[in-house]
């Protein structure tokens, strides 16, 4: 990505940002001072640091899995369903082995069976693309509903806790304090964090500089080009999947052993906990650059954490916050697909 390209897209954003922050005149805030305060709690203190880099966990996670299908040009939709699958998968394994085995090998393992959870959660429309031509965007979209609600049964019967009829919600029992992710020496940030960035270095040289990432990107290209390649484009999607569909399970992992320590229902309009819907334009902002990955999910995290606390302060409306987080990435997306370099380009030669 060059340098102008960074620049339109910064520029889109910050106009997003602009022209989102006029609502806050709805709540008598100016809206240079609704925008100050939104990036002030997001960025601007020790505590809000924290809190936003603990939602940047997850969404950095789910959001680097994203790029490699989406490298060839296969839209997985469902990582947020391989995300809930991840953390159910791995709750049971924290709720099964706790007091059993040592905790780093609880860990080890919850991970291992996170990835291979959301891994199994991303290949039936796989399948269904690659041997019917059923759409990937509609059928990935619609395992997440599966999720949900498999979610939501689960912590409502085999794994309900105890504590589920004290705060009258359903949740499991918690993971015990002594197998969670340990914390960073010196921070309130668990361990996760370290995870999520050597996820993305190690998938930025797996994307750039291996056969699978060059293979992935001649498939982006174009389908009949690989095919005459020599490519096998079917091995390779159905494995960008795998890895895709797991990396989204170890988020689902990371976020139970390392933020809340028990299973909790999610709901569709719940964007606190949509990581891997928000992990899209996460992905498409930083053109699927894992390292440029690491940058726009902490951004967006911070805008995400700024406008929750602006709820608490101002008592701003869900509603309205969803709002002025949905036209951000309205207008990132159009800073990515606004090419000002070709329409200069254009202009000298005329």
């Amino acid at each position: 990505m060059n340098i102008l390209k960074i620049i339109q897209i910064v520029f889109f954003i910050f106009l997003g940002l602009l022209i989102s922050s006029v609502f806050f005149i709805l709540f008598k805030l100016s809206p240079l001072s609704g925008l100050g305060t939104l990036l002030y709690e997001g960025f601007g203190t020790e505590n809000g640091w924290y809190n936003t880099l603990r939602m940047t966990i997850p969404l950095l996670i789910i959001s680097v899995g994203l790029s490699v299908p989406f490298t060839a040009k296969f839209w997985n939709i469902g990582a947020q369903g391989q995300f809930i699958i991840g953390e159910i998968f791995a709750t049971w394994i924290g709720l099964t082995f706790a007091n059993i085995v040592p905790p780093l090998l609880d860990i080890a393992l919850a991970m291992v069976v996170g990835f291979v959870g959301g891994a199994l959660w991303a290949m039936p429309p796989t399948i269904m693309k690659l041997y019917s031509g059923a759409n990937e965007i509609i059928t990935t979209l619609m395992m997440n509903f599966v999720a949900v609600y498999l979610l939501l049964w689960i912590v409502s019967g085999p794994l309900e806790g105890a504590q589920a009829k004290l705060v009258g919600a359903p949740t499991s029992a918690p993971i015990p304090a002594m197998d969670m992710l340990p914390l960073i020496p010196g921070t309130q940030i668990s361990s996760g964090f370290l995870i999520s960035l050597i996820i993305a270095i190690v998938f930025f040289f797996l994307l750039r500089y291996t056969k699978f990432g060059y293979e992935l990107k001649l498939i982006g290209e174009g389908q009949n080009v690989a095919s005459y390649s020599g490519i096998n484009i079917k091995r390779q999607i159905i494995l960008s999947m795998i890895i895709s569909g797991g990396i989204s399970g170890v988020a689902g992992m990371v976020y139970v052993y390392g933020i809340t320590s028990t299973l909790i229902p999610q709901f569709f309009s719940d964007v606190s906990t949509s990581f891997g819907y928000v992990g899209i334009p996460v992905a498409l902002m930083a053109s699927l650059n894992p390292l440029g990955i690491i940058f726009t999910s902490i951004f967006l995290g911070g805008i995400l954490n700024g406008a929750f606390v602006m709820e608490a302060i101002y008592s701003v409306p869900i509603d309205l916050v969803i709002t002025i987080y949905g036209l951000i990435m309205i207008f990132s997306l159009i800073g990515i697909m606004f090419d000002l370099s070709k329409i200069l380009r254009r202009k000298k030669i005329k």
